[in-house]
């Protein structure tokens, strides 16, 4: 397969299009992919940032230079996360494979299949963005603290881009059990305990504050 086949088999056909990456992966598609992500989810966080106005101050610093610092840090964060993220799950899901006689390797192979589990969350975030954009102009009061977050979360489209983004978490995790199969050469089962795992690890890190802040 070449590198648009593996893209359109990777959502249609996932297990088969898996095994060939196995058996022939390259490393610069995978990156590629794992690139588009990582300039979307920049995007994704200026155009998040964009769409709030704030107000107040913490400690006597005022909203316009905290915006700033957050605006920068979900920029930054975007690129680290990405970059980094990539490398550590595959090298999760590789150790834990090891648990259940896997038999792949971390580089090439398992770095390339992971790689390329990425794309639905490029087709989630763009859906984000176009969410995103779709918001009026909201108000953040940082003196209220929680209860701004609170109203942040409470949004209906803020809910509604959660809810796409968790249904991304299931789509990429449907894609990284077969990745995981048939690139650590584990049975169905082994590979369900390990991709369950990540994604219970992945739900608590990516929605958990967001539960938190509703709760509070």
């Amino acid at each position: 397969m070449n590198f648009v086949e593996r893209i359109t088999g990777m959502i249609t056909k996932p297990d088969e299009t898996t095994k060939d990456i196995a058996k022939e992966p390259r490393i610069e598609e995978g990156l590629m992919v794992v690139g588009v992500y990582m300039i979307f989810s920049i995007l994704a966080a200026y155009f998040s940032f964009s769409r709030v106005r704030y107000t107040g101050s913490i400690q006597g610093i005022e909203a316009s230079t905290l915006a700033m610092y957050m605006m920068l840090g979900g920029v930054i964060g975007a690129i680290i996360t990405v970059l980094i993220g990539w490398p550590i799950i595959t090298g999760v899901a590789h150790v834990l494979s090891m648990f259940f006689g896997a038999d792949g390797k971390f580089y090439p192979n398992m770095l390339t299949l992971i790689g390329y589990t990425a794309i639905p969350l490029i087709i989630v975030t763009i859906i984000s963005i176009a969410l995103t954009l779709m918001m009026p102009v909201t108000v953040y009061d940082f003196s209220q603290g929680m209860q701004a977050a609170k109203a942040t979360y409470g949004n209906p489209i803020t809910i509604l881009s959660t809810i796409v983004s968790l249904l991304g978490s299931i789509w990429t995790a449907y894609m990284m059990f077969y990745a995981v199969k048939n690139g650590e050469k584990l049975d169905a089962k082994g590979a369900l305990i390990v991709v369950g795992l990540l994604f219970i690890a992945n739900l608590l890190l990516t929605f958990g504050s967001v539960i938190l802040a509703l709760l509070m």
